[in-house]
């Protein structure tokens, strides 16, 4: 059932050595791209990495739900104690942020953009950018006007120098959405994350430090903290809506097989543009949204989580990084100074070569696995309830549904790597029929 093809060998850039390699900047990225792809071992089956052993109920309340009802409430949530994995002591002391403070339940478990003050009263830990962002000036404006917050995928990789570009490269992203997210190959914008402990660990670390220490001992430890991670991952995988897509994650399920040959067996159409917006809809954007019901992406290795290589999903480049429509500065703060640098990285090609890729946008999931063939690349997300997850992009950078359909049928999408392999256009009824069928999801 699963294509064989035989496997390149990935470079990771958090652990090879570049001074030994050549750099060659010129070759044919379409081709290496398309090597990339074709390479990957690919699974036709409906499966998840399931179930994180651990108690949902009190992983609710650790991620910072109160009990009986969707109130922020962080007496249950910190992650504070000694921490000796860098080999002195050091305490660690949670500043107030929990899970569920960027995972509102109002927005499907993530943010909106904007008016965020209305949310949060003044002096709130949630407006306190530090331990993501440091002394970065820019930090407090994009998340109060825009809803993002720093990410830097190799902030707390043990075998990186703290002046490597690895560690220091990072972006501003949206607060991923954690609805359905038990349905997700990959998580975090750029699915680096491949799986829900993983998830929950480094986010712990990014917002309870301004450090890049990693405290393991602390979040895995054997008293009263000890499963917590687990904890909060197995209630991440109840947050299922519709209900009836949990058939499938159990082949015994009765409705299993049904939800898998019709793709659209729990969405309800009412009109009439709704139903033909369904048929543009399965023409035009399956190829990537192909998990039946779902609407995530089914591609993915065939194994459990940690057993492979990077991607464990299939992570996409649209275009929207490259378009970088807010003008976001991903360059260096230097808070001595008040400068900023552009990061470099030495980014390894298919055929080995390294490529000394200057960084001056958002460049996806190449930022944690150093492949040039990575770059722009993210996780195709799931389209249920999507009408309540506004705004979109892992960037926030469209607005409306509207905008979202209005990007798949520019050019932007169009030229981007993917998009030039899955081209998209729609005339204005089409257009307004997608919108139509999106909503009612």
């Amino acid at each position: 059932m699963i294509n064989q093809k035989k496997a390149p060998i990935a470079l990771l850039a958090s652990l090879v050595g570049f001074a030994s390699l050549t750099a060659h900047a010129d070759g044919d990225s379409d081709r290496l791209r398309q090597l990339f792809d074709d390479s990957a071992r690919y699974s036709p089956i409906i499966d998840f990495p399931q179930f994180v052993v651990g108690d949902p109920v009190n992983g609710r309340s650790t991620f910072g739900f109160a009990v009986g009802s969707n109130d922020i409430d962080r007496t249950n949530a910190l992650f504070e104690g000694v921490s000796t994995v860098s080999g002195t002591p050091q305490t660690i002391t949670s500043n107030g942020k929990v899970c569920a403070t960027c995972h509102l339940a109002q927005f499907q478990y993530g943010l909106p953009a904007g008016n965020l003050s209305t949310l949060f009263p003044p002096g709130d830990p949630f407006f306190d950018t530090t331990p993501e962002a440091g002394a970065d000036p820019l930090a407090a404006d994009l998340l109060a006007v825009r809803g993002l917050i720093v990410a830097r995928p190799g902030r707390f990789n043990p075998f990186l120098a703290p002046t490597d570009p690895f560690k220091l490269v990072f972006s501003w992203r949206k607060s991923q959405h954690l609805l359905n997210v038990v349905f997700t190959h990959g998580l975090l914008n750029d699915g680096r994350a491949r799986e829900l402990v993983e998830q929950a660990r480094g986010a712990i670390f990014t917002h309870t430090q301004n450090l890049d220490e990693r405290f393991d001992d602390i979040t895995n430890s054997a008293d009263l903290s000890s499963k917590r991670l687990k904890d909060i991952s197995a209630w991440e995988e109840t947050v299922i809506d519709p209900p009836e897509l949990k058939a499938l994650l159990d082949p015994t399920d009765p409705n299993y097989q049904n939800l898998v040959n019709n793709p659209f067996a729990t969405v309800s159409l009412t009109t009439a543009a709704q139903r033909r917006g369904q048929q543009v809809f399965a023409a035009s954007c399956m190829g990537c949204h192909n998990e039946p019901n779902v609407f995530s992406n089914r591609d993915h290795e065939d194994n459990a989580p940690l057993t492979t290589p990077p991607s464990y999903g299939h992570v996409m480049d649209v275009g929207v990084a490259q378009r970088n429509k807010f003008n976001l500065d991903v360059r260096r703060y230097d808070p001595t100074t008040h400068s900023r640098t552009t990061i470099v990285l030495p980014l390894v090609r298919e055929d080995s070569s390294v490529v000394q890729y200057a960084v001056h946008d958002d460049i996806g999931e190449a930022a944690a696995t150093g492949r040039f063939e990575d770059l722009h690349r993210f996780k195709v997300p799931q389209l249920r309830r999507i009408s309540q997850m506004a705004p979109y992009f892992h960037d926030n950078s469209a607005a409306s549904l509207a905008d979202v359909v209005d990007y798949f049928d520019s050019d932007d999408y169009n030229n981007s790597a993917d998009g030039s392999r899955f081209p998209i256009h729609l005339n204005h009824d089409e257009r307004s029929d997608l919108v139509e069928f999106l909503e009612a999801l």
